[in-house]
């Protein structure tokens, strides 16, 4: 009973202490979301796309004009002094409905675009965050070979001291310590331009430092995954679908603009009082309705504009086609990390078991006998390297699911 509440309560501290490094990351990709330049961009062009919707549907400016008669023309009911006009130009039926389907239809790609860089833009600061975790596990795994290669020099020099072991062993040992002291200062610059990346990411200062996770434990929770993933709906097939459907109104709006126009106008001309008899509506001023009617007769740019539109609608179900077939190679490529990453990470667990046993017996053996030293060593090296590759393996599934969580998020 004493060790099940034992193990309950390290299970329940493993997993808030995951729920901690996972919200820590969540806080980095709502960070990067509301501050990365990329976005604000995406976002301010969808903006300007909305401003388009209101051009489209509105009404050409009417049209007023005034002219006075330097020398008044005469009428029988007085001289026509001056003379104002006003007239307003009407689209033919559905055509600034169209146009204003056309112009909603680019706006909504523009959306789909910048939802679609929001995912990417957590996949990056996720993919980004990752790399940085390794190379953090890498430095910590090196710094660790340095200290136990220190202490097996000390050992060596001992021994070599009480003639029971050569100096080779000891230059050997030295050896060891200078490659990983290289290795380690090649880490470390490593570290410092992943940083720089993680930060431009969030569009900060690149020498801020980045909090990572204590340990691993939120890298041990590996979710089932899903490969049956359709694309129908994701935000990158739907922007071309929306241009293509904003194609077809395009399409419309050309042919309707091939039609008449009809304009409607008034005329007020000022008509000044004759002085000279009195007549019934003397210098009573004219009012006169108006009717106007464009004629196209030059139909070459209005079937232009229709093919215009017809091949941009082609044009866009080909960019659809050629964008599934991307998404779906993102998809097998995320696919064969997530299988490689799995099976390697269950080959490097049961080695890392084997090699730890190994070096407990050749460490055993080894206080008896000088000539196991270089296994010794040798073993020590299997074990760094299958911890390392363990903690690869747990980041490239990781980034496969990062993956698979944006190719998995529709519009």
């Amino acid at each position: 009973m004493r060790y099940t509440l034992i193990l309950s309560l390290l299970l329940m501290f493993m997993s808030a202490r995951a729920q901690n490094d996972k919200n820590l990351l969540q806080d980095y990709i709502n960070f990067a979301i509301a501050n990365n330049p990329e976005l604000k961009a995406m976002d301010l062009k969808y903006q300007q796309a909305l401003e388009m919707v209101p051009q489209a549907k509105a009404l050409p400016d009417p049209n007023f004009s005034a002219g006075v008669f330097i020398q008044p023309i005469e009428t029988r009911l007085g001289a026509q002094k001056a003379k104002l006009s006003l007239s307003q130009m009407f689209p033919w039926f559905g055509t600034l409905s169209a146009k204003e389907q056309q112009a909603s239809l680019q706006a909504h790609a523009q959306h789909l675009n910048y939802l679609d860089a929001k995912g990417k833009t957590e996949m990056k600061v996720k993919l980004s965050y990752l790399d940085l975790i390794l190379m953090d596990r890498k430095i910590f795994f090196t710094q660790k070979r340095v200290e136990i290669l220190d202490l097996l020099e000390k050992q060596s020099l001992t021994r070599f001291e009480n003639n029971q072991s050569s100096m080779v062993n000891v230059l050997y040992v030295q050896m060891l310590k200078e490659e990983l002291l290289a290795k380690l200062g090649l880490f470390q610059d490593k570290n410092q331009t992943l940083q720089a990346a993680f930060n431009k990411i969030l569009n900060r200062d690149l020498k801020t430092s980045v909090e990572l996770p204590k340990d691993d434990s939120f890298m041990l929770q590996q979710i089932p995954l899903d490969t049956d993933i359709s694309f129908n709906e994701h935000a990158r097939i739907n922007s071309w679908e929306a241009l293509k459907e904003a194609g077809s109104f395009g399409e419309k709006a050309a042919k309707l603009n091939g039609l008449p126009k009809i304009g409607i106008g008034l005329d007020y001309a000022i008509i000044a009082e004759r002085k000279d008899m009195d007549l019934a509506d003397n210098g009573n001023d004219a009012i006169m309705p108006m009717i106007s009617v464009s004629i196209p007769l030059f139909r070459k740019k209005y079937k232009s504009a229709v093919k215009l539109n017809q091949l941009k609608q082609v044009q866009f179900e080909q960019l659809k086609i050629e964008e599934l077939n991307r998404l779906e190679l993102e998809k097998q490529k995320a696919i064969e990390e997530y299988s490689i990453g799995s099976r390697e990470l269950k080959v490097y667990q049961n080695l890392l078991v084997k090699a730890k046993q190994s070096y407990e017996i050749l460490t055993t053996s080894y206080e008896t006998s000088s000539s196991k030293y270089e296994e010794v060593l040798n073993m020590q090296q299997k074990i760094w390297i299958y911890e390392q590759k363990q903690i690869e393996a747990q980041i490239m599934l990781q980034k496969s699911l990062a993956k698979f969580k944006y190719l998995d998020t529709d519009s």
